[in-house]
């Protein structure tokens, strides 16, 4: 009987013996799974950095529009549409004629001129430039034109027949295209004369003065 008790245990045992084995790979198992959370918090991490990145175009874009900002016309300045552009009275000199260029302002607000009347000789006011722009001459400030006041510009227009025929190409012209200082725009006034059709150093067709009241 002892004998056929020893075995009975033995048999017991062996299944117990699997159930502890079992029983330790399923400990085993429970870890791996809380440990695996972990790389959640590197995602996140990834995730933040990204977002800050992102940030930088912004800043950017903000001194773009301030830049642009900063380019904008002077908004002070007469307008084409808000002017009368008008030939005075011309008046003889040795040599030449002054032409007083005149700008009215018609518009309902106080604007300004600066600076030198872009003048040229063209052959109509639809038609093409005749020899050298005007040059330059003296010095101006700036004129404040309230609504229905003026300003005026002197032209000087040279006698072209006196220069050389050779060097300058003698041409009629229609009359002369006006720029008001600072535009891009223009206004055609009718004058019948003679321009020269060639430049040179020593060809001085036009000379204009700065607008001033």
């Amino acid at each position: 009987m002892n004998s056929n008790r020893m075995r009975n245990v033995g048999l017991l045992a062996a299944p117990l013996a699997a159930l502890a084995l079992l029983s330790a790979c399923g400990s085993d198992e429970t870890g791996t799974a809380e440990s695996s959370p972990a790389p959640a918090s590197t995602t996140t991490a990834s995730a933040s950095t990204t977002q800050t990145g992102t940030a930088a175009p912004s800043t950017t874009h903000t001194d773009h529009t301030q830049t642009t900002t900063s380019a904008a016309p002077n908004p002070e300045g007469c307008a084409i549409g808000e002017l009368n552009v008008t030939l005075g009275q011309p008046s003889g000199a040795a040599g030449s004629v002054e032409l007083p260029v005149v700008f009215t302002n018609t518009g309902g607000r106080t604007c300004t001129l600066d600076g030198f009347p872009g003048v040229s000789y063209v052959t109509g006011a639809s038609g093409s430039e005749v020899g050298a722009a005007a040059g330059r001459s003296g010095s101006g400030s700036l004129v404040s034109l309230a609504p229905g006041s003026a300003a005026t510009s002197l032209v000087r227009a040279t006698n072209v027949e006196n220069y050389p025929a050779d060097q300058c190409g003698v041409t009629d012209v229609a009359g002369l295209k006006i720029y008001p200082p600072n535009s891009y725009d223009s206004v055609f006034l009718a004058y019948p004369t003679k321009g020269c059709s060639m430049t040179g150093a020593n060809i001085n067709q036009l000379t204009v003065a700065p607008v001033a009241r």
